[in-house]
């Protein structure tokens, strides 16, 4: 081949590969122009989501603080009224022991349960003591006891509710003191509520603290003591046949 020959060729193929390379470059150059596009879209959406973004957290700053401002507002105010409570408490229970000791010393207390002398017997043990004959006769609020003590002893009062062949006991006294012999009351640290046709039993831990006679009462009794919540069934306590009469009661204001 001559020299010319090749030089024909060599010109053909360069011409064919310029050909060729002009259009990728624009292939090329159209795709930049989109993904220009494309990112600039992409900055433009982050920049909005941005935007919002602070805003969103602008708004929760703004709850936040409003929250914290309810919370100090609501902490002071039950503060307050709680120490509004605690006085009305304070007076109120104030009032109610004034009133509790003018009505004791007045003697003008409602008592219920049986006359309040010495008698011929007393127990040998420890026993709990449901005065049957002595129901509460309307509602109100009992506010201690009363004996006629023959001993010292310790002992506790229970207010118990019939409920069918049943006595449920729905109230419980701590453990109260008599120091001394003789006719004497004792407060409860806090008054209690009853309903009519409620009972009252009396624990007595020691025995011998209080006497009892026969035949004109209806006292039932149990060496088993039953706690606050329990139930004890009527027939299963003693001396329905003996009719004991003991001097004991409670006393307190009743409808």
């Amino acid at each position: 081949m001559s020299l010319k020959s090749m030089g024909g060729l060599v010109l053909a193929v360069v011409l064919l590969s310029a050909c060729q390379t002009q259009p990728n470059v624009k292939k090329m150059q159209d795709e930049n122009q989109q993904l220009q596009a494309e990112l600039e879209q992409a900055r433009a959406k982050i920049a909005s989501l941005q935007s919002q973004e602070q805003q969103l957290q602008a708004q929760i700053n703004e709850l936040n603080r409003v929250m914290a401002v309810l919370d100090t507002e609501k902490t002071v105010r039950v503060q307050e009224s709680s120490e509004l409570r605690g006085q009305v408490r304070r007076f109120v229970q104030k009032e109610i022991d004034e009133f509790k000791e003018f009505m004791v010393q007045s003697d003008l207390l409602d008592y219920v349960g049986g006359e309040l002398v010495q008698r011929s017997k007393v127990d040998n043990e420890p026993m709990l003591l449901v005065d049957m004959a002595n129901p509460m006769p309307g509602d109100g609020t009992l506010t201690g006891v009363s004996a006629h003590f023959i001993k010292p002893g310790t002992f506790t009062v229970q207010v118990m509710r019939p409920v069918g062949d049943q006595l449920l006991v729905i109230w419980q006294s701590g453990v109260l003191q008599a120091s001394q012999s003789g006719v004497a009351r004792v407060n409860f640290p806090v008054s209690v509520g009853v309903e009519k046709g409620d009972l009252v039993g009396y624990f007595f831990k020691e025995p011998g603290v209080v006497s009892f006679d026969e035949g004109t009462g209806n006292t039932l009794y149990t060496d088993d003591p039953v706690g606050l919540g329990q139930s004890v069934k009527v027939r299963s306590l003693d001396g329905s046949r003996d009719k004991r009469a003991y001097s004991v009661g409670v006393y307190g204001l009743l409808n």
